[in-house]
């Protein structure tokens, strides 16, 4: 459910609300006025899984690591067969 922020024009109040997107709050929660509230622009809240995102470079990093001494290897093995 989004979240919106509104301030009162009444009291001067500003809190956070969740309700659907297609509806507006009218009461104020602190001085319950009607009609006197005023939805604020707010950035989208989003959560970045940085853990998963942390443990796919690690595995990445060490794959690199890996294919790194098996190339090398090879061109060794290459470079005695020449």
């Amino acid at each position: 459910m989004p979240r919106y922020a509104y301030r009162c024009n009444s009291c001067a109040a500003e809190f956070l609300t969740m309700h659907g997107i297609d509806e507006t709050l009218q009461t104020c929660k602190e001085c319950t006025s009607t009609g006197a509230l005023t939805r604020l622009v707010t950035t989208p809240s989003y959560e970045i899984k940085k853990k998963s995102a942390d443990k796919v470079g690690k595995l990445t990093e060490d794959f690199i690591e890996e294919s790194r001494e098996d190339l090398k290897r090879q061109h060794r093995d290459l470079d005695k067969q020449r």
